[in-house]
């Protein structure tokens, strides 16, 4: 695990941080890597996406951990869809996490002045949202 963490955040530091995880809802990973796959993964019945920066991977939240839900986090300091979804889902924070209900945004967490999540809060919250 220690090894797949250290990997994560190396791609994360080269801008390559563009991933998708899935749950026990999927059974396998998907790789997204150009803003037409992130709109079809929102598009799915649960979509779990955290936007953050590559310089602030420490005060992502686990999302990995939610069950039932597609979950991907998204590299704002990738060049080539960084901007774009800034720009389109009004992100002003990070990190920022979204709830996708087949498209539409359901829900929306951002963190405070601290740029970090009370980790266990937020995480329950999510869990009550996708139920």
């Amino acid at each position: 695990m220690k090894k797949i963490k250290n990997i994560l955040q190396q791609c994360l530091l080269y801008g390559f941080a563009l991933f998708a995880c899935s749950s026990s809802l999927s059974g396998q990973s998907v790789n997204l890597r150009t803003f037409q796959d992130i709109q079809l993964m929102t598009l799915e019945e649960c979509a779990v996406v955290q936007v953050n920066a590559s310089w602030n991977y420490n005060s992502r939240l686990k999302i990995e951990k939610l069950k039932d839900c597609y979950i991907a986090e998204i590299d704002l300091m990738n060049k080539d869809i960084g901007a774009v979804i800034k720009k389109e889902w009004k992100i002003s924070v990070v990190p920022t996490i979204i709830i996708f209900e087949k498209g539409v945004e359901k829900i929306r967490f951002e963190a405070g002045i601290s740029m970090k999540f009370n980790e266990e809060e937020v995480l329950n919250k999510i869990r009550r949202e996708i139920r």
